[in-house]
């Protein structure tokens, strides 16, 4: 449009007699989001714009170094702000290329007070190097399964990271809530014939003399709980999944004969059974990082496994293709759509269980009707009366543990939720909440009452109070529909 000089000329007035704008003065940023299972979880203030995380380790593994380069976004202005970590000792700090000061705090949080305020909307990056030790699971176990702490597990020639539900912190300076999704680029130098992965495509590999580093770039949005490193005598071996999904298995190279065929198997069909329910597959590739530890973590397109699990005789034998289905679950509800608040992670783990139950039924084992008719008779004594209602769980009942607030609440009792409106819903409603849900969050956050209004919305029928009696009820249960003759243990 073109502009009247008389316009323009008023315009240059007002500004010589107003002067610049006024900003507010800078205050520090919050030191957690206000979660209330974990209060000082994640740092206000900014927003995580990308991710930059290196990784060195020397040939035993048992240091490393590791260096978060975050680009933020001030959502205020800011004399000081905070990055979350807990253990790892502090070599450098910068912000915007300059040695800012720092200190940290025995609850978990690195206050960085740069040179020179930061403007409210102003784009500004972060460095932070820090060194730390891997201590050997292999050689000095937990004397407890509680004092196993989250982050940076060693075993033997292997490192693997669990970080969920805060257990990145542990390993280096991140914004450590799952709402804190950003695009993420992982490097890992090694020295010797030790092999690494992490989430993300490989996008360069540099060898020099004994070092080899390799470049990950994982473009969708990742939390940090879902961030994994790998580093051990692995073999790595691609194939085309369905909707050519790139699917990528880092599997023990001793055991790859053994290992492959249940994956081959199992993922690609896993996959298609949940596309038939939720539509496609949310990213382009998947797969999976196998380590002689036990355990299974949904890690955004690089799922954790056992590799001892996955060999023939143990999975048939422990129907291990169920623990598999579950984690691929994952890829829809907690990686894609990640929990806006931990107290939303029924969301995540209950609709992997539910979809396991699913996935059970049709090979032929026990009936999606039957694990809930179990979950319901015994929600009292597994979960409701010691941890709380599955949306709100009571962060009391956990005591010091790393791992709340996972427990058979979020799991069975989610799972339990979604079977309630099922009932109340039918088949196809059913299906049709769940793929709106996955649809309209893709790589997002979703809360509880998020979806609550969506199931609302697509079924045509206000269910907030039906949804609200089953996730926030205390002592127990309301009838399930379509059963008034359940009855809790």
């Amino acid at each position: 449009m073109k502009r009247k000089p008389w316009a323009l000329g008023t315009i240059v007035t007002a500004l010589l007699l107003t002067g610049p704008p006024a900003f507010a003065s800078p205050t520090p940023g919050a030191p957690g989001v206000g979660d209330a299972l974990w209060p000082n979880a994640g740092n206000g203030g900014y927003r995580v714009e990308r991710q930059r995380l290196s990784f060195d380790f020397p040939a035993d593994l048992e240091t490393y170094t590791a260096t978060s380069v975050l680009s933020l976004r001030a959502t205020q202005s800011l004399s000081r702000f905070d990055l979350d970590l807990l253990g790892p000792r502090v070599r450098e700090v910068k912000v915007d290329g300059k040695p800012a000061t720092w200190q940290s705090t025995s609850d978990g949080e690195l206050v960085i007070t740069p040179l020179r305020p930061i403007r409210d909307g102003a784009r500004f990056t972060v460095s932070v190097t820090v060194f730390n030790t891997a201590p050997d699971l292999e050689k000095n176990p937990p004397s407890k399964p509680e004092d196993l702490v989250n982050g940076m597990w060693r075993a033997g020639n292997y490192i693997q990271l669990h970080n969920q539900p805060v257990g990145a912190r542990r390993v280096l300076a991140v914004d450590d809530h799952p709402s804190a999704k950003a695009p993420t680029t992982v490097s890992i130098t090694t020295t010797g014939s030790a092999n690494s992965v992490a989430n993300g495509k490989l996008v360069s590999t540099t060898v020099s003399g004994e070092r080899t580093t390799r470049v990950f770039d994982e473009p969708r949005p990742l939390a940090t709980q879902l961030l994994q490193v790998g580093v051990g005598p692995f073999t790595v071996v691609h194939r085309s999944g369905p909707d050519g999904i790139d699917l990528r298995y880092a599997v023990p190279s001793d055991l790859a004969d053994a290992v492959l065929p249940q994956l081959d198997k199992t993922f690609p069909e896993a996959i298609e059974f949940l596309e038939r329910r939720l539509g496609r597959f949310p990213g382009s590739i998947a797969g999976v990082y196998a380590t002689p530890t036990g355990g299974a973590l949904e890690t955004q397109g690089l799922t954790w496994l056992s590799a001892g699990q996955l060999t023939p005789e143990n999975y048939e034998a422990n129907g291990v293709d169920g623990t598999v289905a579950h984690e691929i679950v994952h890829e829809w509800f907690g990686d894609s759509v990640a929990p806006a608040r931990w107290s939303d992670l029924w969301l995540s783990e209950g609709h992997a269980r539910f979809y396991e139950w699913a996935w059970n039924e049709a090979h032929g084992r026990s009936t999606v009707e039957q694990n809930a008719r179990h979950a319901y008779e015994v929600h009292r004594k597994h979960w409701l009366e010691k941890y709380g209602p599955v949306a709100a769980p009571d962060p009391a009942s956990f005591g010091g543990s790393d791992d709340r607030p996972f427990s058979e609440g979020v799991y069975a009792g989610g799972a339990l939720t979604l079977y309630a409106l099922r009932q109340q819903v039918g088949d196809a409603v059913f299906e049709r909440i769940e793929r709106a849900w996955v649809t309209e969050n893709h790589d997002s956050t979703g809360s509880t009452e998020q979806f609550i209004a969506t199931a609302s919305r697509v079924a045509g029928q206000d269910l907030g109070p039906f949804l609200r009696s089953w996730l926030y009820g205390k002592g127990t249960l309301p009838p399930m529909p379509g059963h008034p003759d359940w009855r809790a243990a």
